[in-house]
């Protein structure tokens, strides 16, 4: 082999494993049949027959926008390599973007199958092969849940009573001498409230059950019975003349006024 001709391979070679800048979108589009192209693509037999059936069928997995510094549609993409280009040209290696514009956004429909991905932007046609990011595992919430809500009441605050429920449940059972304890003593009951034991009688301020006028009677022994609370004493109503009554009798008194003598 002559020395030319070992130059031109290893220039060959050199050149088509290099990064390809792609400067200018849309400069040098890819006329070509991109379903041949990816002929020049090192796949699999299996992986390379069902990307040619999505595209030949025109049913692309994703439209991804690309930018300066990323690819990204419904999945995100990155090493975008392997461009075919204009003039039969085609890039073997990494394609560069650094020379984009930051505000720079393109289009490209996204074809995978198994785990090869190929990405034709809209703007030129240029195939080009990308791999597709591993999906990102949704984070795990460790902060500790708040279950308060569910827990009912705090220990000291008196449970609420039910209708269903006697005041006489609540109640402890009488000493040995048969007095009632002390309010204190008396679950649900708030010392110092109502009337107290010095009015004859102990106010139970129980929430959600209704007493009567609030008052149980006290005694020395025996159970503690609620009363029924006194009706209040009946209103006489005293019926009111109409006002043309007494004009009439105010004109008839100044009548005999006038006619009496003198």
């Amino acid at each position: 082999m002559s020395l030319g001709l070992q130059l031109i391979l290893s220039t060959s070679l050199v050149t088509s494993t290099a990064a390809c800048s792609w400067a200018h979108p849309g400069a040098n589009p890819y006329r070509g049949d991109p379903v041949r192209a990816l002929a020049d693509f090192d796949l699999p037999a299996a992986t390379r027959a069902k990307l040619r059936a999505l595209m030949s069928a025109h049913r692309h997995t994703d439209v991804a926008i690309i930018t300066r510094d990323d690819i990204v549609g419904d999945h995100g993409y990155f090493d975008l390599r392997q461009m075919h280009s204009g003039h039969g040209k085609v890039c073997h290696g990494d394609v560069d973007r650094s020379a984009w514009s930051a505000m720079r956004r393109e289009r490209g429909l996204v074809y995978c199958a198994d785990d090869a991905c190929v990405l034709v932007p809209i703007i030129c046609n240029n195939v080009s092969l990308v791999s597709r990011k591993p999906e990102q595992p949704a984070a795990l919430d460790d902060s500790p849940i708040d279950i308060s809500p569910a827990a009912g009441p705090p220990a000291d605050v008196p449970a609420r009573v039910s209708p269903d429920v006697g005041v006489m449940d609540f109640l402890p059972a009488p000493t040995i001498d048969g007095a009632l304890p002390a309010l204190s003593d008396t679950p649900g009951v708030a010392a110092g409230g109502g009337s107290g034991v010095g009015s004859g009688g102990i106010d139970f301020p129980v929430a959600g059950y209704p007493i009567g006028g609030g008052v149980l009677p006290c005694c020395d022994s025996g159970p503690v019975v609620p009363t029924a609370p006194a009706s209040p004493p009946p209103v006489l109503v005293v019926p009111e003349m109409p006002a043309s009554w007494l004009m009439l009798a105010g004109l008839a008194a100044i009548a005999l006024l006038r006619r009496r003598p003198r």
